[in-house]
């Protein structure tokens, strides 16, 4: 990869990255609340987050060499 696209690769790997450890820090501190209810809603989040990544990669296809 080029240096310039190396900086672009991080900086969407940190879009994704920082809010998906926002749920998952929601997700930790509402179940030690013992509410369960937003827990919930946030497991369903990050599993929407996980499921949306897994598909982009698998179908995600190779550049031009």
């Amino acid at each position: 990869l080029a240096p310039g696209m190396r900086v672009v690769t991080v900086g969407v790997g940190l879009f994704i990255l920082l809010p998906s450890s926002r749920v998952l820090l929601m997700l930790i501190v509402f179940v030690r609340q013992r509410d369960y209810r937003f827990g919930l809603i946030a497991a369903l989040v990050l599993a929407i987050i996980a499921l949306g990544i897994v598909v982009g990669l698998h179908t995600s296809t190779p550049g031009p060499a």
